[in-house]
């Protein structure tokens, strides 16, 4: 009986270790691993080298880099508009023709003016105007010598006409007719004095007001050139206001013949859309990894899916600006991207996508992600498989910069290793594989 309980029970584990063998074989056809015998199956990667780069995405918009308004501080009337919008034109074709005319009239009607202050300064000049003044004052002094000798005269004929009255000779009556003749002499003489000393003034005061005339003469000159020569430059500007200042293409004309060009309004809007830029707009976070001169690839659906263009950055923007996002607000700041070819195929206003190369290395160590883990303590790992023991050990490793597929090996991992390819956090150091093809 005791040996019968024995037989059953062995015959029991042993069918207990088929089921148990089934069930494993069962496992061993998971995608993961395949178990043969005590050999788990594994696909492996072999460590080698290559280029990679990281980058940041933004989205950018295609600007030009020229853009001009053409705007005239002058009212005038337009004569003619000698372009249409979304013409070419070249710098220095002409864009428009004004009304010029009130200018160059009130230029003519200046000239005439200033000649006549001209003739006016030359007979000033000549001193023509001091001739009466120098004639009435030669007359006056010569009428005072005059007036002199005459009571001189008087003075003497009646000091001998008194001698002679006292010596009885003459009556008194005689001598009161010279005595009057002397006193009218020296009214006459006295008046004369004071007509020289009147005219002497009036000559005087001639000459100043006379050379006060030619200063003002002068000034009144100056002031008409001055006039006319502001009138004439601000022709000059019209004229090279109304020629294209750059090479590009008519965006916008605002003018229309017949009607007055306004002041502080613009007349045409020229861009030159072969010379344009990026303007993108980087989030926040990744600004830290930006520099001037760093390479873009450069994409857009309004050139094909398989078209990149280069670019670089040319500047970053000191100051950071808040945009409408698609969970709200966000903090970016903008950089502006050169696209060094296909810029044919960059018009304004186009949008684009932005890869910026932040870093690249090249003839590096790399892998792809899917051959490391994680520990509890978040350090990452890959298995390598040894070729003589066909056995795995865990090996730490340090990482550097990421791509889209790759990730660059600093430390851990050398050219040749065979990794494991997805590794099951079950397998573990001594783990015996087989290597899948």
């Amino acid at each position: 009986m005791k040996k019968t309980v024995i037989g059953i029970l062995i015959v029991a584990a042993i069918a207990t270790l088929v089921v148990l063998n089934i069930n494993r074989n069962k496992d061993s056809t998971s995608t993961s691993a395949i178990y043969s015998g005590k050999a788990v199956g594994v696909k492996v990667n072999v460590i080698g080298r290559d280029s990679i780069f990281s980058y940041v995405k933004a989205r950018g918009r295609v600007e030009e880099a020229d853009k001009v308004q053409v705007f005239f501080d002058t009212p005038l009337r337009v004569l003619e508009v000698l372009v249409n919008k979304n013409d070419y034109v070249n710098k220095g074709d002409r864009l428009i023709q004004l009304d010029t005319q009130t200018l160059t009239e009130e230029i003519d009607k200046l000239k005439m003016q200033k000649e006549i202050q001209s003739i006016n300064l030359k007979k000033l000049e000549s001193g023509q105007g001091l001739l009466s003044l120098e004639t009435s004052l030669t007359s006056a002094r010569k009428a005072a010598d005059n007036a002199r000798d005459s009571y001189d005269t008087a003075v003497n004929e009646f000091e001998k006409q008194k001698k002679l009255f006292e010596t009885g000779i003459i009556p008194k009556t005689q001598l009161d007719q010279y005595e009057r003749a002397m006193k009218e002499a020296k009214t006459v003489y006295e008046n004369a004095v004071l007509n020289l000393e009147s005219a002497e003034k009036t000559y005087q005061t001639g000459i100043s007001s006379h050379d006060l005339d030619i200063q003002a003469q002068i000034k009144n000159i100056e002031l008409l050139s001055l006039q006319i020569s502001d009138i004439e430059k601000k022709l000059i500007k019209i004229e090279n206001l109304e020629k294209a200042p750059i090479s590009g293409y008519v965006t916008e004309i605002y003018v229309t013949e017949g009607s007055y060009i306004g002041s502080g309004q613009p007349a045409f809007t020229i861009i030159d859309a072969e010379n344009v830029r990026i303007t993108a707009a980087v989030n926040e976070y990744n600004i830290k990894d930006l520099a001037v001169g760093q390479e873009v690839v450069i994409t857009g659906e309004a050139f094909g899916d398989n078209t990149k263009i280069s670019g670089k950055i040319i500047s970053v923007a000191p100051v950071a600006t808040v945009v409408p996002g698609l969970s709200g607000q966000e903090t970016v700041v903008e950089v502006s991207i050169e696209p060094l070819d296909g810029k044919d195929l960059l018009k304004p206003g186009l949008n684009v996508d932005c890869e910026i190369i932040t870093q690249k290395k090249d003839n590096i160590i790399v892998s792809e992600f899917n051959v490391f883990l994680e520990d509890k303590n978040r350090n990452q790992y890959a298995m390598v498989v040894d070729e003589e023991t066909m056995t795995v050990r865990k090996q730490y490793v340090t990482l550097g910069i990421y791509s889209d597929m790759l990730v660059e090996i600093i430390d851990g991992l050398k050219e040749g290793d065979k990794v494991v390819i997805d590794p099951q956090p079950s397998l573990e150091d001594g783990d015996r594989v087989r290597i899948l093809e």
